[in-house]
């Protein structure tokens, strides 16, 4: 099965990426190199919506482990939405979902996203005035 990403830049270097079909050793690349186009310095969050995601493989779940590593080290962050129960499951049985945020939707995902920019905004006029 295909994987279709759609990719959508919210504001601050936001993005919210759309995954339809299934994230395994076919598609596992496509998903790699799309996210390595906006992972940079300037990337702030990264929010993966699963709700079209019918299968993840090894290969799948590696790409989102890497990613997140990424974000993480650019001190960005990472999130997925919308998991159905099956991908849900196998992030659970891998010890992976205590690492990765997980929301039930978008808004959910949003309001995180927007807090955490508000607060490094603060930091970070705070910092200039110091």
């Amino acid at each position: 099965m295909a994987l279709n990403i759609k990719i959508v830049k919210k504001k601050d270097y936001v993005y919210h990426v759309e995954l339809k079909g299934s994230l395994d050793t076919d598609t596992y690349r496509e998903l790699e190199d799309e996210l390595k186009e906006i992972i940079d310095d300037k990337t702030k969050a990264i929010i993966l919506d699963m709700s079209g995601v019918s299968y993840i493989s090894s290969a799948g779940i590696s790409v989102v482990v890497h990613a997140k590593k990424a974000l993480k080290e650019r001190h960005a962050t990472f999130a997925m939405t919308n998991l159905q129960p099956q991908i849900e499951k196998v992030f659970a049985a891998m010890k992976i979902l205590p690492i990765i945020d997980i929301f039930d939707n978008m808004p959910e995902a949003d309001k995180y996203i927007d807090q955490i920019i508000k607060e490094e905004i603060d930091r970070h006029n705070a910092s200039k005035q110091s």
